[in-house]
């Protein structure tokens, strides 16, 4: 089954190369300036000038310079720092060892000067996700103090908190206001939980065209889950007209996207048929890459698939969907 929502860390500026919850978001650095004007002791550019040292932008990367930068700034009081430098602390990455209490230290230094995205990473620490017991009603407190400081991925997690009783009791009313507040602020991930309300008739009227609205928005913004979500849809002629063409479209743009079930699909659709001539070699190469799924279930799933086209399974199991 997959699930509803899901939340990340917010790695402000950089992560392992290849994260898929580690993009960077800021632009290309002129390290030679930017190195100027922090020697001349312009202190904002100190996070900067550690970027330029940790990722060597257009220069041989130097990371012991980079963190001395990174730990002025910190010094400082610069929250930026701080997420950063948590962030290392909780990867275990630039030849730091991985240390937890370290890491929601800098965050909680941060927080307390106001800073939303140190704010959130304690909510999602607090979930248990990064070595530390879970605690629900932390989790759900600094989701909505990370929303209320302007977080659009806090607004979401306190969106789904709050609709879930996560954390405390469950308040339908506030947590589809939080949602409201996040695609607001351009979260598509609140796009996509709205959508699926509404599909569902969960906490708002069911409205099958404000579904597909919300999925469809989500999916402009790239989301991959909504895409999926948006091929099911046309896949089952569920919340609009079925559409085995349009399906099969949205499930290759998610699945380029890594999504391990819109990889299975088009394994569905290349084995019976559907929206394309029936191609058993093509619907095992989708099944195979299904199969590299995180997910127990659907690697089970994928197995029993690509079994049953290599002539492994029982001659009475038929595909399914």
């Amino acid at each position: 089954m997959r699930p509803g929502w899901w939340i990340t860390l917010v790695l402000v500026a950089f992560g392992p190369v290849g994260a898929a919850w580690g993009e960077d978001w800021r632009p290309r650095i002129d390290c030679d300036a930017v190195e100027r004007v922090a020697l001349q002791g312009d202190t904002s550019f100190y996070v900067d000038l550690a970027i330029c040292h940790l990722r060597g932008e257009g220069r041989k990367p130097d990371v012991a310079q980079g963190l001395v930068w990174l730990r002025k700034a910190v010094a400082l009081g610069d929250t930026d720092a701080m997420v950063e430098l948590g962030n290392l602390y909780l990867l275990g990455a630039e030849g730091l060892a991985a240390n937890t209490r370290d890491a929601v230290a800098l965050y909680a230094r941060a927080a307390r000067r106001g800073d939303p995205n140190a704010m959130f990473n304690l909510a999602v620490i607090h979930r248990g996700d990064h070595g530390l017991p879970e605690n629900p009603r932390l989790a759900r407190a600094w989701y909505i103090r990370s929303a209320e400081a302007g977080s659009a991925t806090g607004a979401f997690g306190a969106g789904v908190a709050l609709m879930t009783g996560y954390g405390g009791r469950a308040d339908t009313r506030r947590g589809v206001l939080w949602l409201r507040r996040a695609i607001e602020m351009g979260s598509p991930e609140a796009m996509n939980e709205l959508g699926r309300l509404h599909a569902e008739g969960t906490g708002v009227p069911p409205d099958p065209a404000k579904a597909i609205d919300f999925y469809r928005a989500a999916a402009w913004n790239d989301l991959p889950d909504a895409m999926y979500r948006l091929g099911a849809a046309h896949y089952n002629g569920q919340l609009t007209a079925k559409n085995y063409i349009e399906a099969m479209r949205w499930f290759q743009l998610a699945a380029e996207r890594g999504d391990h079930d819109a990889w299975f699909a088009l394994g569905l659709m290349c084995e019976t048929g559907r929206g394309i001539p029936a191609d058993p070699d093509l619907a095992l190469e989708m099944y195979r890459r299904a199969a590299d799924s995180a997910d127990p279930a659907l690697r089970e799933k994928s197995q029993r698939a690509i079994d049953r086209l290599l002539g492994l399974a029982e001659d009475d199991e038929e595909p399914v969907g």
